[in-house]
């Protein structure tokens, strides 16, 4: 048998083939995170087996050398490849940190130099030949720098396994076969190293049944089995776990992976928040029961899925978290493997806390728009209606004017121009009131009454506030509500046999003083009549020609504005009183 038909030989070159072939698999899904790294790793373990191959088959030691040195430094070089693979296929980036990485890169070329160089023979001190059949094998003799060199590799590779490990233990079931593969090959590459050191140390008794055959070359042979079979089934690098998991992470909406055994597997912080656990903690590991008892409403969408009923699409699970009221809308998904079978559930919670308060906002603005076109509605009939008397008032005298050329009549048209003026004043007045519009700020009350009061007509009338209150309120609109009030009294408190006219108070006394949760308006006059005052604050209501029914109402849409409540009622003197409630004040 001749050295390259040897065992050993062609058992080296099927390694190489199939490390190219792999790293060919690999390369058609480099897109895939992580598969680009893959690509090197095989590649480099290619050139590794190579380089056996060309070590087997050289004869003497002096030709065996170069090869052995080559591939001796080849091996940090295939260990901090395989560190980078392992961090971006786990999604670890903090892994790749430079404050991490130059370290590790550092130490391995260091011993790449310190392999070429064999400084005082620390890495090796004598080469032998040792045979078997037709090939002429070499027998080592290792000094302390190899044994270092293997801690780093091992240490660098080794911890990388177990970064894949631990992925592999804490993931859905059906992202666990592609992990499972990479966990076999690492532990066939570990054990085969154990093989091959075994011969160098006095620690083990030397495990190699081929003494000097160094196995680990084959590891590609052996890991060929199991990423075959991952490819064929179509899920080598096909589904990346952590990266779906860093999607995941990342939504605001809560997350639960549950297996085939009804326990959580998986969940991210905003699910561990909703749950009344740190964000950061790992997934509870306990039956869904348990995890989900303070959340009734999940437990029962998930036990509903499970026994083949559809979660209703209405379900809202209402909860407090941090102090803030939220609301999540509930939806369970079934979750096959890459074989087709049900692996378990997804429960996710959708957060529409904000929805809901967009949408209330949105209610409570189509209602002021409903309001407001209520208003244009009336705005539209006044115009219509109670604008033409005084514009055919006005029209007729002017007409007769002309017609007669006497002008004792202008008086009369004034006055109706003066009350058309203060009808569409009033009227843009009502249309233009919403709680959009208001600024409310700290007013006082009585400062504020008595402002209102210096722009009213009010005669010998007299204003009386009893206290100066404080309360939270658009400063322009209260005195609106004030000027109205005032001059309604001023204009309808008095009785019509005392011939008392605006401008002529007659005595008449108005008073404003605060209520449990609020303040009032009244006066002693002749009151409104009990089977009237619900109607005063209606659009248009008036008891005189000279009225433009729109005062009160004004007061009322002021009211509504604030969210006040206003009555009408009789004062302890029997005139008019107006009761303003739910008012806030500072410090409420």
């Amino acid at each position: 048998m001749s050295a390259l038909t040897h065992p050993v030989v062609v058992l080296g070159m099927l390694s190489t083939a199939l490390a190219l072939l792999i790293a060919g698999v690999a390369w058609q899904q480099r897109a895939t995170r992580g598969a680009r790294t893959y690509t090197v790793l095989m590649v480099t373990l290619a050139v590794w087996s190579t380089l056996y191959v060309g070590q087997l088959l050289v004869p003497t030691v002096a030709g065996k050398r170069p090869w052995f040195v080559a591939r001796h430094a080849m091996s940090p070089l295939f260990a901090m490849a395989f560190w980078v693979f392992a961090a971006q296929y786990t999604d670890r980036r903090e892994l790749l940190d430079r404050r991490l990485l130059a370290p590790i890169v550092a130490v391995g070329l260091a011993f790449v130099g310190l392999v070429l160089v064999n400084p005082g023979e620390f890495y090796w001190s004598a080469l032998a030949l040792d045979t078997m059949g037709a090939l002429f094998l070499l027998e080592l003799t290792l000094g302390p720098l190899f044994w270092l060199n293997c801690v780093y590799i091992f240490g660098v590779v080794g911890v990388a396994h177990v970064l894949i490990v631990s992925t592999w233990k804490r993931t859905f079931a059906s992202y666990r076969p592609q992990l499972l593969v990479l966990t076999v090959v690492g532990s066939v590459e570990f054990g085969l190293s154990v093989l091959f050191l075994s011969e160098h140390t006095t620690l083990l008794p030397a495990l190699n049944p081929w003494p000097n055959v160094q196995l680990i070359t084959y590891g590609a042979t052996i890991a060929a089995i199991p990423i075959g079979w991952s490819y064929v089934n179509d899920f080598f690098f096909d589904i990346q776990p952590l990266a779906r998991q860093a999607v995941i992470e990342s939504m605001d909406d809560a997350v639960y992976i549950v297996d085939r055994e009804g326990t959580i597997r998986y969940t991210n912080p905003p699910g561990n928040r909703l749950l009344g656990r740190s964000p950061d903690a790992d997934a509870p590991t306990e039956p869904v029961e348990t995890a989900f008892a303070a959340r009734p409403t999940l437990l029962s969408c998930y036990e509903q899925s499970v026994a083949g009923t559809p979660v209703d699409d209405d379900t809202i699970l209402a909860c407090e978290i941090d102090g803030e009221q939220r609301f999540y809308d509930i939806g369970v998904s079934t979750i096959e493997n890459s074989t087709g079978e049900g692996a378990g559930v997804v429960v996710v919670g959708r957060d529409i806390t904000e929805e809901r308060r967009q949408r209330g906002q949105l209610q409570v603005r189509t209602a002021q728009l409903e309001r407001q076109n209520e208003r244009l509605d009336q705005f539209g009939q006044f115009v219509s209606h109670d604008l033409r008397n005084p514009i055919q008032v006005a029209s007729g005298y002017v007409e007769l004017a002309r017609e007669t050329e006497d002008l004792s009549r202008l008086d009369d048209v004034d006055r109706a121009i003066r009350r058309m003026s203060e009808m569409v004043e009033e009227l843009r007045e009502l249309t233009t009131v919403d709680r959009d519009s208001l600024d409310a700020d700290r007013v006082n009350v009585a400062q504020t009454a008595h402002t209102a009061w210096a722009h009213v007509d009010t005669g010998d009338a007299a204003l009386r506030v009893s206290e100066n209150a404080i309360i939270i309120a658009d400063p322009d609109y209260l005195l609106h509500i004030f000027e109205n009030l005032f001059r309604n009294s001023m204009e309808h408190g008095l009785p019509e046999e005392t011939g008392a006219a605006l401008g002529d108070g007659g005595g008449l006394t108005v008073t404003v003083g605060p209520l449990d949760g609020g303040f009032f308006v009244e006066d002693d006059g002749v009151g409104i009549p009990e089977d009237e005052r619900d109607a005063v604050l209606d659009h248009g209501y008036t008891t005189t020609n000279e009225g433009t029914g729109l005062g009160m109402s004004i007061v009322r849409t002021i009211a509504d504005a604030h969210e006040w409540t206003v009555s009408v009622t009789e004062s302890d003197a029997g005139g008019a009183r107006f009761e303003f409630r739910n008012v806030d004040r500072p410090g409420e």
